[in-house]
């Protein structure tokens, strides 16, 4: 269903789309602030783009806390959740999706809702509220607003969980090229897995963090709408779980990478280190018979080169059997 087909593509309010929930049904709406929208125990949603001055003006004389109207009228990065009364409001992490719904960067989706309002806005086109927008269009079970709210951090969880699992993978194709017998030993190619990870894991602290304190005894009572939250912790727990273990993997490989180049390094530098040795006495004869002075030896033979180049290599070979026998080599 294409709500802008349904006329809010000119209305003043400048929002994406609205639905009225009521009944196990769901149905679009033209005019979300009708008389009759919460009627019959129903309840409506409602959703912006941030980008819009129609939608930023209209958000700004809503009838919501102070405090809400603030944070969603801001570029806010940081995942928060706080209550007022009835009210949750506040900043979930989501993912910027392209035109082919994939999931590309980080993003942010700003709520607020109550018993029988939920409000959202975001900056950018973002991945799970769609899916929990499309989901509930479908079958109409969402039956309250903060079951929404519920919904799209599993989603965002699951799209999460899609990630590291695409990371994984890498990292297994990384770790067979490093363990093969024609290894490639660069770890820049662990160099973005990492920072991918860590961002991951830096969302999902947040987000979890956001509802511990939400859900705190010290933050005393917070309304039955907190009280659907009370799941989220623990998939937000096994998801981070999931990334520790691909990101500990991803250090110990490129721990791995850099004992190999060490390993590799030591080896060249022990084989320049051996050549030079030996030729080092060499080049002193070399260099004592190429000195402009009288009495160098063989200089009037006409073998003289060639017994010169002998004497070089018994040096050598002396040089060599001294460091066998001094256990150097």
């Amino acid at each position: 269903m294409d709500l802008r087909s349904e006329g809010l593509a000119g209305h003043p309010s400048g929002m994406l789309w609205a639905l009225r929930f009521a009944g196990g049904a769901a149905e679009a709406l033209t005019d979300p602030a009708g008389d009759d929208c919460h009627e019959d125990g129903g309840w409506t949603w409602t959703h912006f783009p941030l980008g819009d001055v129609r939608a930023q003006r209209f958000l700004a004389g809503l009838n919501i806390p102070a405090p809400a109207r603030a944070l969603i009228a801001t570029d806010e990065d940081k995942v928060q959740i706080h209550a007022e009364g009835p009210w949750l409001y506040g900043v979930l992490p989501d993912f910027e999706r392209d035109l082919g719904g994939k999931a590309l960067e980080p993003a942010r989706l700003f709520f607020a809702c109550d018993g029988t309002r939920l409000i959202t806005a975001r900056w950018r086109a973002i991945c799970a509220i769609d899916v929990v927008r499309h989901e509930a269009e479908r079958s109409g079970l969402v039956l309250a607003p903060v079951a929404a709210v519920t919904g799209q951090v599993l989603h965002y969880l699951d799209l999460m969980e899609d990630k590291i699992e695409d990371l994984a993978e890498t990292l297994d194709r990384i770790e067979d090229s490093v363990l093969g017998e024609r290894a490639e030993l660069d770890g820049r190619a662990l160099g973005p897995l990492r920072r991918q990870l860590a961002t991951y894991r830096r969302e999902l602290a947040g987000l979890r963090g956001a509802l511990h304190r939400t859900l705190s005894p010290r933050a005393g009572r917070r309304g039955e709408l907190s009280v659907e939250l009370a799941d989220l912790p623990a998939p937000i727990d096994d998801v981070d779980r999931e990334a520790a273990s691909v990101q500990d993997r991803a250090r110990l490989l490129h721990e791995e990478i850099d004992t190999l180049i060490n390993s590799a390094t030591n080896r060249s530098m022990r084989a320049l280190t051996i050549l030079s040795t030996l030729l080092i006495p060499p080049t002193l004869i070399v260099g004592a018979f190429g000195m402009n002075v009288g009495g160098i030896p063989w200089a009037s033979e006409k073998g003289g080169f060639i017994e010169a180049g002998l004497l070089c290599l018994a040096v050598v070979v002396l040089a060599y059997w001294l460091l066998r026998r001094m256990r150097l080599l």
